[in-house]
């Protein structure tokens, strides 16, 4: 698209001037794919690092039930084996972000890394290609700067030979297909040095958003234009910040509670539960505005306190009182009853009534229902099972479409906590849809 305003035009032409990556930037990007050897029916091991082909010895056998390595004899890495069959797919890329500064930008450079192994015996390809940037003024202003692509659900390709151009933020989803903004960069593997301009730095910038998994691009837009978000983070409150980003809120309840908290050096690792326990000491007419609530040691002991209590408070209303609540449930979401999807074994689906958030909160032992979940107009509540059992209860936000949490026996986490994310964000077209 053709810059439409005098901004994204000095924009488009800063672009074209950044300096190209350096040598340990590409060498840290191709050193993300595994080290591993193919191994194949005859005995050949083929070194996906640089494209070596070997014989072993090894049977097929063995290699299946072993967790066994390899040297390869010409590049000298030590390979893990693993059994493919002819002609399975070889190749692989990546997505790697580096953030740099340039002329009072933050920049934030996406390419993809591919490595390339098309024939057996043949020299590996490393290739590394910029496809987007997103640049981000100390106004909090962003223009995104891509290569022309081509995409359906099926497929993606990028235009690597032909000028840069503006974009913008975009998704769409097609029945059961999320297509994901093109221009977001949450998922990407980040370089970990990065550097930002002094007003982000400022504002309450920290390299170890990297790690904790802290989405960059709407971490430094909101730093640049939300004083909220930088008074959390200068207080050290990262998980809260985590929460407010995934929330999509500029705002937060108990931001009092929260300047207590700074005031007692408490640091609160677990933002959603927190939010939660707040919730309770409010119904309850507890002094939120005392540390020796707001700040407790055992965060989690006085939760499940809390949530007992409202429990068997709730277990005192009156039926009609429930069926009340059932018919507005039903009525609010009743676009997304019956929404079912399964992967792995796993069968997740909508909460179908308030008895169902009951149940869901007696067998979890969480507070999905004590906390009245099922009146959050803009909260989704579905169940995770496996065999019959139900192992995570999952919250989804219907204005952001990002699950805010998900929840095993006694709000921990299951074995299966991955994949059940994996499969609900891999399905998130399907709740979009449904909401539309």
């Amino acid at each position: 698209m053709r810059p439409k305003n005098k901004l994204e035009k000095i924009v488009l032409d800063m672009a074209e001037k950044l300096p190209i990556i350096s040598d340990t930037k590409k060498k840290w990007a191709f050193g993300l794919f595994p080290i591993n050897g193919f191994y194949q029916n005859n005995g050949e091991v083929w070194c996906q690092y640089c494209g070596f082909l070997d014989k072993v010895s090894k049977s097929e056998l063995a290699v299946s039930l072993e967790n066994d390595y390899h040297i390869c004899p010409n590049c000298g890495r030590c390979l893990q084996m693993i059994k493919v069959h002819p002609g399975e797919h070889y190749n692989k890329g990546k997505y790697v972000s580096f953030i740099q500064t340039f002329k009072g930008w933050n920049v934030i450079r996406t390419f993809k890394a591919e490595r390339i192994n098309n024939e057996k015996g043949e020299r590996t390809k490393y290739l590394i290609n910029e496809v987007y940037q997103n640049w981000i003024d100390d106004d909090g202003k962003e223009i995104i700067v891509t290569r022309p692509y081509s995409r359906s659900p099926f497929h993606l390709s990028w235009k690597i030979w032909e000028p840069m151009t503006i974009g913008h933020h975009n998704y769409n989803a097609s029945g059961s297909y999320e297509m994901e903004d093109m221009f977001d960069t949450e998922g990407n593997y980040f370089y970990s040095r990065a550097m930002v301009t002094d007003v982000l730095k400022r504002n309450g910038w920290r390299n170890d958003f990297i790690k904790r998994g802290i989405p960059v691009t709407k971490s430094m837009i909101q730093l640049l234009t939300n004083p909220t978000a930088e008074t959390i983070v200068k207080q050290g409150q990262i998980d809260v910040f985590k929460y407010m980003l995934k929330r999509g809120d500029r705002q937060l309840p108990y931001m009092y509670a929260l300047n207590i908290c700074h005031r007692n050096g408490y640091i609160i690792n677990d933002a959603s539960m927190w939010f939660d326990y707040m919730d309770l000491l409010s119904e309850f007419h507890l002094d939120t505005h005392n540390a020796r609530y707001v700040c407790p040691t055992d965060l989690k002991h006085e939760h499940d306190r809390l949530m007992v209590k409202k429990q068997k408070i709730e277990e005192q209303k009156t039926l009609e009182q429930k069926e009340n609540e059932n018919r507005k449930y039903m009525r609010e979401k009743q676009a997304f009853l019956g929404l079912c999807f399964e992967g792995d074994g796993i069968i997740v689906s909508v909460l179908q009534s308030v008895k169902d958030f009951y149940e869901e909160g007696e067998a979890m032992h969480h507070c999905v229902y004590s906390n009245g979940y099922y009146k959050k107009k803009n909260s989704l509540i579905l169940s995770a099972k496996k065999d019959g059992k139900r192992i995570e209860t999952i919250e989804v936000n219907l204005k952001t479409f990002k699950i805010i949490q998900s929840r095993a026996v006694c709000n921990q986490t299951s074995e299966y906590h991955n994949r059940i994310i994996e499969l609900v964000n891999r399905n998130m077209g399907l709740i979009r849809r449904a909401a539309s």
